[in-house]
């Protein structure tokens, strides 16, 4: 992988300081750690001081853990094993070692030696943030996203990494590669690997593979390192890494970014993007917005974080872009921020070993609000991430699918995978019945709104039974649901997706309320001789109001009853002013007053009962000759507070005209 930072150089053998720099230490120094590693394991079986061998231990180590793959990753654990074993005096042994211990998963040995490093260092913030990205990763892989990934076809031995789509289809895939036919033909020093290409290969549709990977030819390739494209939305510009080995003007390898432009069927010889070049930062990764007007790119020039930050360019005008910007430190940290990637919905991927993660390069996603201020940077965890490096992702349009690059455990080096997010079965169901007699209705009318604008409609079968399937059922989304029925007052209720993370049938079951007979409104009672509203009156009466919002048009009566313990004229007169002062307060909550009618009943209707309630049983009429049979206080008093009561009835023959503010008479 290129453009990796390279943080050994500093605990070179302290003799190189003072004398004559050997070939290892030359080799180490230009990043050749797979030509280092073998001359450091030369040095070390001729060398006969401990401390120095000690040293030399280590450096080997160091080359193994920079080369990284999964066979030089367990050799770089042994090897600071037998360093700290030979007493190796500096504490960074115990961080790195920490680190490849991470990246092989064993997180409970990584924590140890965090620790270890933390008392020898502890005001270096490196030792904590590694046993929290190490608590992190236990619960990321206990916890995993649902993403599937799936190994491309044609990874090799080599290196496959950092691919782009290369037509507007998503068959076509521009990719990097280290495999045999490339054109550099030396040897990477940094990991022995030939030089990489880009290459394309295209999706066959019928036969459901990608063709055999081909080779740009030169100008695009070279015998140098071209790796990372991206390309603009109409797919006839390119930009890409070149990378070149050291040279006397150049102490270090470093990185440049190309761009080329087609014509006909060609690419024309690609030219130097205009950016601040130096002799030792490099710049690498780049990666076009969807407009084609921001180039966004990592590099360690200066004025970033430490490491290598994420910056981006404006076009100006015609192959003319600004300076450099740096994205901030919010998003670049001390380590490295590499491979960004600007998704059709604005939001931007990267991959950083600077913020908390699960060990090596983890990729991250920051979205932006409508000013374009961060909102949040968050790990995509696992399967996305691993242990080790997982980095250059891309996204297919607005689809949860696409490719991204990884050297995780199961890998034969940097290899492509495909992911995709499988989309949940969501389906959304239930039976709607008759609130007093619990009867099926059918022919009921369902409309559903969803908040990403969906709408449908459903009418319940012979069962009562109504459903949305999951062609409808979306993830991530809030779905408002109105219910209606002929002679029913209609209700609505909401439900969401949000937040579900597995396939489910949700069940509503909805129960509606007749219209055509008096329905008793549950706790509006009385004290005796009173026409005050009780505090659950109130409550009551606020779920009227819920129910009249949700049916616009309907008119109500309000009756009001007492019981018969005084005259014929007293509790009319009383049971009137209990109907009032419960359209007054409805009103007062803003429900229009036409539509609702204040009626006393006096002592005229008895209630009936419906329940068994003590010695009062169902279909008892609660008038005065019942209530005289009755022996216990208790009974007595039970039946009077029956009797005071309020209910409503819908005014069938009238509806409410909110435009006109008037009471109609309904057609038949």
């Amino acid at each position: 992988m290129l453009l990796l930072l390279l943080s050994s150089t500093s605990l070179l053998s302290q003799s190189s300081k003072k004398n004559k720099m050997s070939k290892a230490d030359k080799a180490f120094m230009m990043q050749n750690y797979y030509e280092a590693e073998k001359l450091y394991k030369a040095d070390y079986a001729k060398e006969k001081n401990r401390a120095k061998k000690a040293e030399l231990i280590f450096l080997q180590a160091e080359c193994a853990r920079n080369i990284g793959t999964p066979i030089y990753l367990k050799k770089a654990i042994a090897m600071y094993k037998r360093a700290i074993k030979a007493k190796y005096p500096h504490a960074e042994v115990y961080l790195r070692y920490a680190k490849v211990l991470q990246k092989q998963q064993n997180f409970s040995d990584a924590i140890v030696q965090y620790e270890k490093y933390k008392e020898l260092k502890p005001d270096d913030e490196r030792a904590q943030k590694g046993v929290e990205s190490c608590m992190f990763a236990l619960d990321a892989l206990q916890n995993p996203s649902r993403y599937e990934l799936t190994s491309f076809q044609h990874n090799t031995n080599q290196e496959e990494y950092a691919p782009c789509y290369a037509s507007r289809d998503y068959d076509e895939l521009f990719f990097t590669s280290s495999r045999d036919g490339s054109l550099g033909k030396s040897s990477d020093g940094f990991t022995g690997n030939s030089f990489t290409d880009i290459y394309w290969s295209k999706y066959d549709k019928k036969k459901k593979r990608w063709s055999k990977p081909s080779p740009f030819e030169e100008p695009m390739n070279t015998s140098d390192h071209e790796a990372a494209p991206s390309l603009n939305k109409r797919g006839n510009e390119l930009y890409f890494t070149r990378c070149m080995e050291n040279s006397k003007v150049k102490p270090v390898p470093t990185c440049e970014i190309y761009f080329s432009k087609k014509k006909g069927k060609n690419w024309i010889s690609p030219v130097l993007l205009p950016l601040p070049y130096d002799s030792v930062s490099s710049f690498a990764h780049p990666s076009l917005s969807s407009d084609g007007k921001v180039l966004y790119f990592s590099s360690d020039m200066k004025g970033g974080y430490g490491g290598k930050d994420i910056w981006y360019i404006k076009k100006v005008k015609r192959d003319e872009w600004s300076e450099p910007i740096n994205l901030g430190d919010e998003i670049n940290t001390n380590g490295n921020e590499l491979f960004p990637f600007i998704h059709a919905d604005g939001s931007l991927y990267f991959s950083s070993d600077g913020h908390i993660g699960m060990g090596g390069l983890d990729i991250f996603k920051a979205t932006f609000d409508a000013e374009n201020n961060l909102r949040s940077v968050d790990n995509m965890n696992s399967p996305i991430n691993s242990s080790n490096d997982d980095f250059g992702i891309i996204f297919e349009d607005e689809e949860e699918r696409g490719y991204l690059s990884s050297n995780r455990v199961g890998s034969k080096g940097d290899d492509i995978y495909r992911f995709n997010l499988p989309k949940l079965n969501l389906t959304l169901s239930g039976v709607i019945t008759d609130l007093k007699t619990k009867q099926i209705i059918s022919g009921a009318t369902i409309d559903i709104v969803g908040s990403d604008g969906s709408t449908s409609q459903t009418i319940t079968d012979n069962s009562g039974r109504y459903l949305f399937d999951e062609d409808f059922i979306k993830e991530n989304v809030s779905y408002n649901l109105v219910v209606t029925s002929e002679g029913y007052l209609s209700t609505n209720f909401t439900q969401s997706t949000i937040g579900v993370k597995e396939s489910v049938n949700m069940v509503q079951d909805i129960v509606l309320e007749a219209t055509l007979k008096e329905i008793v409104l549950p706790k509006i009672e009385y004290d005796y001789n009173s026409a005050e509203l009780r505090k659950e009156s109130k409550d009551a009466l606020n779920t009227l109001i819920t129910v009249l919002i949700e049916n616009p048009n309907v008119v109500i009566q309000l009756r009001s009853h007492t019981d018969n313990r005084a005259g014929d004229d007293f509790n009319m007169e009383l049971s009137q002013r209990r109907a009032q002062i419960c359209v007054d307060y409805m009103v007062a909550k803003g429900i229009a007053p036409m539509r609702l009618i204040a009626k006393g009943m006096g002592e005229n209707e008895p209630f009936v009962m419906d329940v068994k309630d003590g010695k009062l049983r169902p279909g008892a009429i609660l008038n005065e000759t019942f209530i005289d049979k009755l022996k216990r206080k208790k009974d007595i008093e039970k039946a009077h507070q029956y009797n005071r009561r309020t209910d409503f009835k819908v005014v069938l023959d009238s509806f409410y005209d909110a435009e006109s503010d008037r009471v109609l008479p309904k057609k038949n």
